[in-house]
């Protein structure tokens, strides 16, 4: 089944939803006080690398996941913050040139043979099962990965 605007809209909104609710939550279920699975990373201040997908490639001291589909390229720029588990991450990344790192992110999708769409100043792209989509403010880039 082919990716369309409207499948690509909600895998966004799933995404974020589920984002929004990790970020919200201190790891626990109220109800039965059981652990999220969600994992959170973000760069240690006393430089130290300590985080749950500690085998994973870093790039500032956190660690990207290591289950990201082969292939996806990913902006230039620091990663400072991993939300998310497998198949569903938000990853934020600071840089100097949010515009011009968007620019050469956009091309890179687009030369992994990812189907990019502008959609309300953010776009999307979609390959195979795969689907991000792609925000920046001042100097960050956020990048919310839906696999199917």
């Amino acid at each position: 089944m082919p990716w369309k605007r409207t499948t690509s809209l909600v895998a966004v909104a799933a995404v974020a939803v589920l984002g929004l609710t990790a970020c919200g939550s201190d790891g626990t279920d109220a109800k039965a006080g059981a652990t999220a699975t969600a994992t959170t990373t973000q760069a240690p201040a006393d430089g130290a690398t300590d985080s749950p997908t500690s085998d994973a490639p870093s790039t500032g001291g956190v660690k990207k996941p290591d289950d990201l589909p082969a292939g996806l390229p990913l902006p230039s720029g620091e990663l400072t913050g991993v939300t998310g588990s497998k198949g569903a991450y938000v990853l934020t990344f600071k840089t100097q040139d949010p515009k011009a790192a968007l620019a050469e992110y956009r091309k890179a999708l687009e030369g992994a043979q990812y189907t990019v769409v502008d959609i309300a100043g953010v776009f999307t792209a979609t390959s195979g099962k795969t689907s991000v989509s792609v925000a920046t403010s001042a100097d960050t880039i956020v990048l919310t990965l839906a696999t199917l």
